[in-house]
């Protein structure tokens, strides 16, 4: 009996989680209304303890939008450090440290530089 509260529970949370994830695809930027499943940025793989619903891993991000060098050749002409060549981190920072995709998205540099970055 107590397995199958367990199982009851947890399909319940699974379906509030559903639910609120759903809820939460009008926050996603322009440049990805096009995403209509969740399941495209949050994988089985990126799952941590089985809560596929945590931050991306960098693959998800490349999975679409190419390699460190590739986003490094986009953003050459920012008329700033390229935030995508970075002197500190190279490709050693997590794409998530700026790019938030259901909240404001924030220049990590500017932790300690003031740069004029116009992020997506």
């Amino acid at each position: 009996m107590n397995r199958i509260l367990q199982n009851v529970a947890l399909v319940a949370g699974c379906l509030f989680f559903a639910a609120s994830a759903s809820a939460a695809a009008p926050t996603l930027k322009p440049h990805h209304q096009s995403i209509k499943d969740c399941a495209v940025c949050h994988t089985a793989e990126n799952a941590v303890a089985g809560n596929a619903f945590v931050v991306p891993s960098d693959k998800a991000c490349m999975s679409c939008h190419g390699s460190y060098k590739d986003l490094a050749k986009k953003t050459a002409n920012l008329g700033e450090p390229n935030p995508h060549a970075s002197h500190h981190y190279g490709e050693g920072i997590s794409c998530t440290a700026c790019h938030k995709e259901h909240q404001p998205s924030k220049v990590y540099c500017n932790e300690c530089h003031n740069f004029k970055y116009q992020i997506k």
